[in-house]
């Protein structure tokens, strides 16, 4: 994981991280038979950074926080 910084971005940015975090909270959901996942903004940053870079897969796990609830983790 990168280093974390705090930075003050444009609205319209946080919506693109809203977005990205959305969908692909939506196919790993799927995927893992879960009803929530959340995905921190952070996350969804270098979700977007990984995309930029053409990197194709992510290393990432889900910290469960029920039977099917978790928030993910990117190692």
């Amino acid at each position: 994981m990168g280093k974390q910084i705090q930075v003050r971005v444009d609205e319209s940015l946080m919506t693109v991280f809203g977005t990205i975090g959305k969908k692909f909270a939506e196919k790993i959901k799927k995927e893992y038979e879960l009803e929530e996942l959340f995905v921190p903004y952070s996350l969804s940053s270098q979700i977007l950074a990984a995309k930029y870079r053409g990197q194709k897969t992510l290393n990432f796990s889900i910290k469960k926080l029920g039977p099917k609830k978790g928030t993910l983790v990117i190692e």
